[in-house]
């Protein structure tokens, strides 16, 4: 139960990341004055992606009370891999070998904190 909490808390707070990326991209660019940016912040992205940080930020909380730290937070780095794996199926973005073989050493790392 603890691992499933801890995997909706990488889930969530990476969907976050990608949420806040497509909202910025689409509904922040050009936009310079203060209310212009409240309204951005109203859109469906943004709004999802604040609801995934209040919901993400909850299971990780729930994470910590029952887990050591020492092992719940390397698996947060998963977060960094699945964020990199939705920035280049999802948005399309270049990733370049030197990404990719990071996000491998953090897989790697991963593993073996949890197998500990």
């Amino acid at each position: 139960m603890q691992n499933l909490v801890l995997l909706a808390a990488v889930v969530l707070l990476a969907a976050a990341q990608v949420l806040q990326k497509r909202g910025a991209s689409r509904h922040l660019a050009g936009k310079r004055a203060p209310r212009e940016w409240a309204s951005a912040f109203l859109t469906k992205e943004l709004l999802a992606a604040g609801i995934c940080l209040f919901f993400g930020t909850g299971c990780w909380l729930v994470a910590l009370y029952r887990m050591d730290v020492s092992r719940a937070f390397p698996i947060l780095s998963l977060g960094s891999v699945l964020v990199l794996l939705v920035s280049r199926f999802y948005l399309g973005e270049t990733v370049s070998a030197h990404r990719w073989a990071g996000a491998l050493l953090i897989a790697i790392g991963v593993a073996l904190v949890s197998s500990s």
